[in-house]
């Protein structure tokens, strides 16, 4: 069985670890495939 100790400290990096989890997300404008299409068609009219 864990100590106080030893339970104190998982606590602790939980804690941390969620601090660093998002909490808000970004919601693209364009889906992946649309991005896909725009950028090869800059590519198409620079030459690359």
């Amino acid at each position: 069985m864990a100590t106080l100790e030893e339970l104190e400290e998982r606590v602790k990096a939980l804690e941390q670890a969620q601090a660093q989890t998002p909490t808000e997300y970004y919601t693209s404008k364009y889906s992946g495939e649309e991005m896909d299409a725009l950028l090869d068609k800059i590519a198409a009219m620079s030459g690359g």
